[in-house]
């Protein structure tokens, strides 16, 4: 399974997912590798239930899909997928911002103020910023999103939103600025320029993590992904602009050549 350190800290199926999805950003699992339950469980030293019931949420995530006989196999993925992810989590998050800019609720609009200016003074405290973005973001899906959204918006939110974690490399002023951009527009009134604030931070976001995953090898440069043999005129373009308003082009999923890298 490679040399990754194991996360020391109560072994639960949290866990196991974010030692899963370390595995796979860091491209130690690559698409294709199958993930045995029992190797797995016995890495982490824990018993198999968490590590099945990481793969049951894994496979919601998209990040891993299993086949016949309950085989678990890491999925597909490269920039152009990640990129229409990314478009599909702003476009929800900005439906959630434009309603709660429709209802302006006096004290959502209060909340977010006060988050703002707790945000702007957090400086250099790292994790305290972290928890203050997230919270932002929380109360804007609590205020604005339906049930059904909510739902969609924290599926779409496990693998995306751990990985922009991990990549964001935007300082302090910069986070404080996109979150001002959305809760000045929401506070304004303004749905239509509170969504397409949410998506353009989105958008901005997957370019890192295309970056980062580049970097690191898991992709190529053209932005497919390391682990399938290339394809001839392979690429992956950025979301094309009209898909702003349009419908998402579902990309294949493709097998890789090989599938004899195995967790051992």
């Amino acid at each position: 399974m490679g040399t990754s350190s194991v996360p020391q800290r109560t072994k639960t199926s949290a866990v196991v997912v974010e030692y899963v999805q370390r595995e796979i950003f860091e491209g130690r699992l690559r698409c294709g590798d199958r993930i045995y339950v029992e190797r797995l469980a016995a890495a982490l030293d824990v018993s198999p239930t968490p590590v099945r019931e990481a793969l049951v949420l894994l496979e919601r995530d998209g990040l891993v899909s299993a086949q016949v006989h309950r085989a678990t196999f890491v999925q597909h993925f490269d920039a152009r997928t990640l990129r229409a992810d990314f478009h599909v989590l702003g476009l929800l998050g900005g439906v959630a911002a434009a309603r709660v800019a429709l209802d302006r609720d006096p004290r959502v609009l209060e909340a977010l103020t006060s988050l703002l200016a707790e945000l702007a003074s957090s400086g250099d405290l790292v994790a305290r910023r972290q928890d203050v973005a997230g919270e932002i973001l929380r109360l804007q899906n609590r205020a604005g999103a339906t049930p059904r959204l909510r739902a969609e918006l924290h599926g779409y939110g496990g693998f995306l939103g751990w990985a922009a974690a991990q990549c964001d490399r935007r300082g302090h002023a910069e986070i404080v600025e996109a979150h001002r951009r959305v809760i000045e527009a929401i506070v304004a009134g303004d749905p239509r320029l509170a969504s397409r604030t949410r998506l353009a931070d989105a958008t901005a976001v997957a370019e890192q993590v295309v970056g980062e995953l580049t970097r690191r090898g898991v992709l190529r440069a053209d932005g497919t992904n390391s682990a399938v043999s290339p394809e001839p005129n392979a690429g992956a373009s950025a979301m094309p602009a009209e898909l702003l308003d349009g419908e998402i082009q579902a990309t294949p999923r493709r097998r890789p050549a090989s599938q004899d890298q195995l967790i051992d």
